[in-house]
């Protein structure tokens, strides 16, 4: 069962947080980003995540560990694009003429995710995690922290117009990047005063979109971008925040999952270097720092 956010923050020690961003496959830097935060006995309290990061953020909460992180790394490096984005010609057609409000099936993203989540129920979680969603019909981001956890990661990572809402009790549910993607003031809210973010960065934001999906993220990337930087600024007198090292610019598609190894380990490589600056308390910009992230030509897709 989860420990409680009032216990964990008796003595006035504060509680830390770590905070997931979204981003299709993009999302494997945090694996990275986990492995060196936890090589530096940086842990949570709890966990809050969107999209991706939300699946992320939920494994980690049932595995807490360096082990956990590894295996959730391994899951990683199985997965290909047609385990989250199965290209369907009827379903795409069916989106394509109105008859249907997607066009991809979330079927084998519930098939991952029932296999690979370690708990039924996000409460039965070891550490709390909270997940984000965007209520469809007022816009507003919902914080899910109880129920079953399937249905809530699927409706955390409902892209509109890509993947179906969510139906959870009676109100459908989409996409929780549309309504805040990093949600640093959450954190905040929940009793955090030390906030690790965990971005992936927006790489395709310096390409013109060729598909659906590009569109959909592209569209979600351009508010994010802009939101985290406020919430950041807006926020730095009220917690102590680092935002880890984003990717700036990757030969890859956020549905594309063959280069899953260098983006954990540009993650991992990222987040040692600002984590080693910032625990020897040298001045470090995190959301300034970005590297670019080149992967082999022969590879990209």
């Amino acid at each position: 069962m989860s420990t409680s956010l009032a216990a964990n923050g008796a003595g006035g020690q504060g509680l830390s947080a770590f905070v997931f961003s979204g981003g299709g496959s993009l999302g494997a830097v945090q694996i990275g980003m986990l492995r060196a935060l936890f090589e530096a006995d940086v842990c949570p309290d709890f966990l809050i995540g969107t999209s991706v990061g939300a699946v992320n953020a939920a494994w980690v909460a049932g595995h807490p560990d360096p082990d956990g992180v590894m295996e959730l790394g391994d899951i990683w490096m199985g997965l290909r694009r047609h385990d989250v984005f199965p290209i369907s010609p009827i379903t795409g057609a069916r989106g394509l003429i109105g008859r249907s409000n997607h066009f991809i099936s979330n079927v084998n993203l519930r098939t991952v995710l029932e296999r690979h989540i370690p708990y039924k129920r996000l409460e039965e979680a070891q550490l709390p995690v909270h997940i984000v969603a965007t209520e469809l019909k007022s816009g507003r981001a919902t914080i899910l922290t109880s129920g079953p956890a399937v249905p809530a990661l699927l409706a955390s990572c409902a892209i509109p117009g890509v993947f179906p809402p969510v139906t959870i009790g009676r109100r459908d549910y989409v996409d929780g990047g549309v309504a805040n993607h990093t949600p640093i003031t959450v954190a905040i809210e929940l009793g955090a005063t030390k906030i690790y973010v965990l971005p992936v960065g927006y790489p395709w934001l310096n390409r013109e979109p060729t598909n659906a999906l590009g569109m959909a993220l592209h569209a979600l990337a351009r508010i994010v971008e802009q939101k985290l930087d406020a919430e950041v600024a807006a926020n730095r007198d009220v917690a102590n925040i680092h935002v880890l090292p984003a990717l700036d610019l990757a030969d890859v598609s956020p549905a594309d999952f063959s280069h899953t190894k260098e983006l954990i380990d540009w993650g991992y490589r990222a987040a040692r270097r600002y984590l080693g600056s910032a625990l020897n308390g040298r001045g470090v910009v995190p959301e300034k720092a970005k590297r670019t992230l080149r992967l082999d030509p022969a590879r990209a897709a």
